[in-house]
């Protein structure tokens, strides 16, 4: 290798150069030898000697130019390391491992398909058959993770239920990333079950409603049953039915635990677990938290919020905040606000909430810009101003990989309309991705080259893995010359369990924040990952839309709305709706009045106004979190957030700066239901350590002590007066076949088989069994050695043009 470590590899087709930096100075060198070869280095008597010493030699000069400059590129391709690719295909080993799922649940289905498939793929190709789960545990991604190997066809047998190990999609990922394939044989149960589960909120406030739903599960033929459900021992529901149904229970709780248990009653005789029959759950109801709400007017709010909290009224900000779990500050001006920043801020930092309502005297009407107030709150006091010429730079990164193909259609018009809708005055550019990133266009004013982009995305061909860490990269790279506001638009389903993966995507993520970027992310598709997605903006500091994002984007990156629009009219527009306060909700609400706001970097807006005028921003500040409302309470400007319909979300944003309703305790026990087989966990409150007959506790943390208790039987148990529920194992919880294992054979190229198709699965292996060869030929001596000719050549024709004038 001539230039170690420098390599920089470009190819046309199947030709290669290592080096390709050193074919540039091929142009410079022949410029050179061309003057070089232009010029006398001997002195004549007079002009006209020197004019027919030249005549006589330019057509000579003209050859050696053309020999040299020849040579001399031959030597510098020969230096730039040429090489040819060429790919082969070779027939591979095709052999095959079926691994069964032995578990209790697989009961339900046909047993000993392994031994038929084995012995009817005998003799044509390799099969190995080995048992991966047994009992009533099914840890079948650690099944399929030891018997993995580079390059092996595995057909696994099993319901796909992963209750126990390794996250089964992770180990579906790496076995992609290893060319293997995981393959699975559809089946049907030929024995049928029914199961109930209780699904809910674990803790709820005082007199507040919750819905709980409860869900029967049919597997196989349809089962007869009755389900009787009991809330605190009294009967709430009793129904009867043969099939999958989910009951709903809405109730209004007081302080304390709750029981809630579902029966399965008058059974079939074909049900075939008894032990799923049966699910208790407990729900721990705390008192109203105590919140302070400050206010220097009446205001209607403050009553309507005494109905859900233990709410104290006060016209001014008492020195002593340690009561309270969070503080409402309505329309205070600065003067009134200032005294106690400090001491708001250590009240927040120490994990307690604070939520600050607009109006006619605060914000950019209360004198906070540039003071010790916007230190605290996750917005600035403001407004940004509008130019003709916009600094506003945009990377759309569409994921074309092969798992989005099957709504590639929905990814492209998603791609489009969110380029119809951002203002023609931003710099757009488009980056697509698979395995790797593409160039689709550079960054541009979007007036330049719209239709250009346009026509290009609509293009773009699908195929290949999904590295969604890659297509950040390549939009943080093209924006890091830029100079402005810097955002990145990432439309992809965000489909992937490998959880390596996931990990580089949130550091790409982190990158291009620290790097002053934004990352917005466009959710397509019914079975998008939102969790991860949601997890990506967060850390990208943007906003994920799991629906359509072109409407959202227009209001952060699309023309402005027209002048002549009355200023009076802000509809109301939920921009984020995965965050707690948002989430699940809508708003139906039109404001005539607000304050003048600047999100900061860290926090996350949430409401907006159809003109993109911020309305509710939040953030965490230190253990605690702030909530800025920039318009007022109702009394003049947004009654309508407060009617029935919208006020749930202001509900839902005071109850996130609360956080945790029991940290003010002095003594508090929290347990989480569990199932046979797995711990309850008991976390106790206390200044001492507790002490139980049954439980051995360990200090986990300041006045915070854990301990475990392992359950022989189902039903509900008591520990220092909390209640918890024990259910039956996971084993019989989630019965037949899990569509999810399916999706996850098919995105890592596998493939779901009838018993009956060994032809199919011979062919499938057989052809996942070749492998693409890639020969790499050097091409530096045949360079070497022509160079080497024309130079011979060369000199050659020299010495005889030297003797042709000699003998002269």
């Amino acid at each position: 290798m001539i230039l170690p470590n420098l390599q920089s590899v470009f190819c046309i087709s199947k030709f290669c150069l290592n080096y390709s930096y050193v074919a540039i100075f091929i142009l410079p060198f022949i410029a050179l030898l061309y003057f070089a070869i232009k010029r006398n280095f001997i002195r004549f008597f007079d002009k006209g000697e020197q004019t027919a010493y030249e005549r006589g030699k330019s057509s000579q000069r003209m050859i050696f130019f053309l020999l040299r400059s020849l040579i001399f590129a031959l030597v510098l391709f020969s230096i730039a390391s040429p090489f040819l690719l060429e790919t082969k295909t070779v027939k591979g080993n095709p052999r095959i491992m079926i691994l069964v799922d032995n578990s209790t649940s697989l009961n339900l289905f046909e047993g000993g398909i392994e031994k038929e498939l084995a012995g009817k793929l005998k003799g044509k190709i390799p099969a190995t058959v080995r048992h991966i789960a047994t009992g009533d545990e099914s840890a079948i991604a650690n099944g399929i993770l030891n018997n993995l190997e580079r390059d092996e066809n595995v057909l696994v047998i099993s319901d796909g239920n992963n209750n126990e190990g390794k996250l089964l999609g992770d180990v579906m990922f790496l076995a992609s990333s290893l060319n293997a394939t995981v393959s699975t044989i559809k089946m049907e149960p030929i024995k049928s079950d029914v199961s109930v589960a209780i699904e809910g909120a674990n803790e709820a406030i005082r007199d507040t409603e919750e819905t709980f739903f409860i869900k029967v599960k049919n597997v196989g033929k349809n089962v007869p049953y009755i389900v009787e459900v009991r809330f605190d021992d009294e009967i709430v529901i009793s129904k009867s039915d043969d099939k999958s149904n989910t009951f709903t229970l809405r109730k209004k709780l007081s302080e304390g635990y709750h029981k809630i248990s579902a029966e399965l009653l008058n059974v079939g005789s074909n049900d075939y677990f008894a032990q799923n029959n049966q699910y208790y759950k407990v729900v721990k109801v705390v008192a109203r938290p105590k919140v302070l709400f400050v206010s220097e007017k009446s205001s209607l709010l403050a009553n309507e919020l005494k109905g859900i909290y233990d709410l104290t009224v006060a016209s001014s900000i008492p020195n002593d905040l340690s009561g309270y779990l969070a503080v409402i500050l309505n329309d205070i001006d600065a003067k009134k606000f200032l005294p106690h920043v400090t001491s708001l801020s250590k009240y927040v930092s120490d994990g307690n909430g604070l939520f600050v309502i607009g109006g006619q005297n605060s914000y950019d009407r209360g004198s906070y810009k540039g003071t010790l107030i916007e230190t605290l709150l996750p917005v600035k006091t403001g407004t940004g101003e509008e130019s003709e010429k916009s600094d506003v730079n945009i990377v759309i990164v569409i994921d074309i990989s092969q798992g989005t193909a099957n709504y590639v259609s929905i990814e492209k018009a998603q791609a489009v309309s969110i380029i119809e809708s951002l203002d023609k005055k931003n710099n757009v550019g488009v980056v697509a991705f698979n395995t790797v990133p593409y160039k689709v266009a550079d960054i541009k004013p979007l007036s330049v080259h719209k239709k250009e982009v346009v026509d290009k995305t609509s293009k773009l061909i699908f195929d290949g893995q999904s590295f969604f860490n890659l297509g950040i990269d390549a939009a943080n790279k093209m924006l890091t010359g830029a100079s402005g506001g810097k955002n990145i638009i990432l439309i992809t389903d965000g489909k992937t369990t490998f959880q390596k993966l996931m990990d580089d995507t949130k550091e790409s993520a982190k990158e291009a924040a620290a790097r002053g970027m934004r990352i917005y992310v466009a959710g397509v598709g019914e079975r998008r990952n939102d969790v991860f997605l949601d997890e990506v903006a967060h850390l990208g500091e943007g906003t994920y839309f799991p629906v359509d994002a072109s409407n959202k984007l227009k209001i952060l990156f699309g023309e402005p709305e027209s002048k002549e629009e009355k200023e009076f009219f802000n509809r109301l527009v939920l921009l984020d709706t995965t965050h707690f306060i948002t989430y699940n909700q809508s708003i139906d609400a039109v404001i005539s009045g607000y304050n003048y706001v600047v999100p900061k970097p860290a926090s996350r807006l949430l409401i907006t106004t159809n003109k993109n005028i911020p309305i509710m921003v939040a953030w965490r500040f230190g253990l605690g979190r702030v909530v800025s409302l920039a318009t007022d309470d109702g009394s003049k400007w947004s009654s309508e957030i407060f009617n029935k319909e919208n006020s749930k979300i202001l509900t839902k944003a005071i109850n996130w700066v609360i956080g945790d309703l029991s940290r003010k305790k002095e003594f508090d026990v929290t347990i989480r239901d569990a199932s046979l087989g797995k711990p309850l966990i008991v976390n106790v409150v206390s200044a001492a350590l507790p002490k139980h007959e049954k439980l051995n506790f360990v200090k986990a943390d300041v006045n915070l002590y854990a301990s475990k208790f392992y359950a022989d039987k189902i039903g509900f148990y008591n520990f220092l007066g909390a209640d918890a529920a024990v259910n039956y194992k996971d084993e019989f919880k989630n019965l037949g076949v899990n569509p999810e294992f399916l999706k996850l054979v098919e995105q890592t190229q596998g493939k779901v088989f009838e018993k009956e198709d060994i032809n199919g699965i011979l062919d499938f292996v057989k052809e996942k069994s070749k492998r693409i060869k890639i020969d790499k030929t050097e091409l530096k001596w045949p360079f070497l050695i022509a160079a080497l000719i024309v130079l011979l050549g060369e000199i050659t024709l020299r010495r005889l043009w030297e003797n042709k004038d000699f003998r002269k």
